[in-house]
């Protein structure tokens, strides 16, 4: 008689840890989904050995509801391409990515999962193949596509979070109106050289007042703001979505790498 799953999972858990081997013999065994043996799993206080790290940092209860969470980031690149490999490792369940562009050579200094082999191919696509390698358990939805603030929020109906990784002011504007203006959660980071700004739950007009073009372009991204900014942002998400600590929510924070300096307005 074959075991039911809760009992497959309590024999073969390792001081209460499901070893990824064992995680895809109940995939196959009961015909059912990565996640949905995580969630049955994590219900029945048993964690996938992928998470073992992320305790106590993160209770079982926590790392179930983020498995239950839907982030959206619109843009693929520098920023979003960081937070997107951070959400999917930390735990999130589910992704809706979005991004129009392809991976060229000067993106190589800092975008993530950019190599030789992907050039002049769709950033988002690399991604979500990238991230499914990554966490088997993660649902992603792939956009090929421009996002537009006004006519694409119905596809976001349904997420817990957005983060803004554009690096066009006047859709980030509009982004977070929008959010607002709907009452989604949003995160706003950007970078220009080694400083960076971040606000989470607000709108962005006392940053881009008149939705004039940045100056990162000008000044460059190095490697290590993009990283630092995506830490930040994904940390936001995190706090938000399990409601803890102090979020950067209707606050402003600076950031300056070259005289570590952080102010929050």
């Amino acid at each position: 008689m074959k075991k039911n799953i809760e009992q497959f999972l309590q024999e073969f858990s390792v001081d209460t840890f499901l070893p990824i081997l064992k995680e895809k013999e109940a995939v196959k065994l009961y015909n059912l989904s990565f996640q949905e043996v995580e969630i049955i799993a994590l219900k029945n206080n048993i964690t996938p050995l992928r998470y073992k790290r992320n305790q106590s940092t993160i209770s079982i209860e926590n790392q179930l509801k983020l498995l239950n969470s839907h982030v959206a980031i619109v843009g693929c690149g520098g920023l979003g391409g960081h937070v997107a490999e951070m959400l999917t490792r930390i735990g999130i369940g589910n992704l809706t990515l979005f991004d129009f562009d392809i991976f060229e050579e000067h993106n190589l200094n800092r975008q993530n999962f950019s190599n030789y082999n992907c050039l002049n191919k769709e950033k988002v696509l690399v991604v979500k193949e990238a991230l499914e390698l990554i966490n088997p358990s993660l649902h992603v939805k792939a956009f090929v596509k421009k996002f537009d603030p006004f006519k694409d929020m119905n596809i976001l109906q349904n997420v817990d979070m957005v983060v803004d990784a554009l690096d066009n002011p006047k859709t980030k504007l509009d982004l977070a109106f929008t959010c607002k203006e709907k009452n989604i959660a949003f995160v706003h980071g950007a970078i220009a050289g080694m400083t960076g700004q971040f606000t989470t739950c607000n709108t962005l007009e006392n940053l881009y007042r008149d939705g004039d073009s940045g100056i990162e372009k000008s000044v460059g991204n190095p490697s290590f703001s993009v990283t630092f900014a995506a830490s930040i942002q994904s940390a936001e998400v995190i706090k938000t979505i399990l409601n803890i600590g102090n979020t950067l929510k209707n606050q402003i924070l600076l950031t300056d790498l070259v005289e570590n300096e952080f102010i929050i307005l």
